[in-house]
């Protein structure tokens, strides 16, 4: 999921918990989107740089790694451990910030089914032929053809095409060679 929609469902959720967590809302709110800083944080020790730039540019190539390492705060480790301190100290901002984290990795497990499902969906409508060139994959690539304006459309299938690996990257580098 883009940091764009996870600051916008964040940010939408403070709101509705405002009138119970007062000023505390902040907490939970911050913990959401700052749970990302463990894939800054690798890129920044796996490719010796603390360049913001590059480490968007990789999480943004047309198909990055997945890789655990890059997703430390997301584990179920982290955050059973969370949870057992913040059970055993009884401390209320472990628990908020244990509920931002949680509400982040629900978000990220619900993308991720959603965009699973359109790849499936959509690779077998085309008949495991790329869309771009023609040719037959067993496995295609979900590329973003146009972000949905609505945050409600997201995972509307008329925003998606798929792409053999070889013309998802071509795909990519014609929009990295667009000025901004």
């Amino acid at each position: 999921m883009r940091v764009q929609e996870h600051l916008k469902l964040s940010t939408a959720a403070a709101i509705a918990a405002l009138p119970w967590l007062k000023k505390e809302v902040c907490i939970p709110l911050a913990a959401s989107i700052l749970i990302d800083a463990d894939h800054y944080l690798w890129h920044a020790v796996t490719h010796r740089t603390l360049s913001l730039k590059a480490a968007g540019q990789y999480f943004l190539q047309a198909d990055p790694p997945r890789l655990a390492q890059q997703r430390l705060l997301h584990h179920p480790m982290i955050l059973g451990a969370l949870l057992v301190i913040a059970a055993l100290t009884r401390s209320r901002i472990l628990w908020l910030i244990l509920a931002g984290f949680l509400f982040h990795v629900s978000l990220d497990t619900i993308h991720v089914t959603q965009m699973n499902y359109l790849k499936r969906t959509l690779t077998e409508q085309a008949n495991f032929k790329c869309s771009a060139c023609g040719q037959h994959f067993e496995d295609l690539q979900l590329h973003t053809v146009r972000a949905a304006r609505n945050i409600l459309d997201r995972y509307n299938p008329r925003h998606f095409i798929v792409l053999c690996s070889a013309c998802h990257e071509r795909a990519h580098k014609k929009y990295k060679t667009l000025p901004l």
